[in-house]
């Protein structure tokens, strides 16, 4: 039994015996945690504590609600990263867990075939 497996952008994996596995990017999951939003209120924050100098160089005051806000997102992005790599780690283990006999992956050129 062999497995060839496509990646791709809309979906992450197309097995040849006609299994899809799905984008989780793609997913309510990640889209709820609504990562555009806080990183809009951090860029608002360090515009409104924005400080002209001589010379028209711009310093930025980070003040102690910029660095929860960062913070908050860090966690954000770590969470996002969590969520990704668990996913792909149950996708490989179900597609070894088939105990194929060799496994095809890929490499397509998308920006050469436009």
């Amino acid at each position: 039994m062999s497995t060839n497996e496509g990646i791709g952008i809309e979906k992450l994996a197309v097995i040849s015996d006609s299994s899809v596995y799905k984008n989780i990017n793609k997913t309510k999951e990640v889209k709820r945690l609504e990562k555009k939003r806080l990183q809009r209120k951090v860029s608002k924050k360090y515009e409104i504590n924005k400080i002209k100098m001589k010379g028209g160089e711009v310093c930025y005051k980070k003040t102690s609600n910029i660095i929860k806000l960062e913070n908050q997102l860090k966690k954000l992005n770590r969470r996002l990263t969590n969520i990704r790599h668990n996913y792909l780690h149950k996708v490989t283990t179900e597609i070894i867990k088939r105990k194929p006999s060799f496994i095809v992956g890929e490499d397509l050129n998308v920006s050469g075939a436009i």
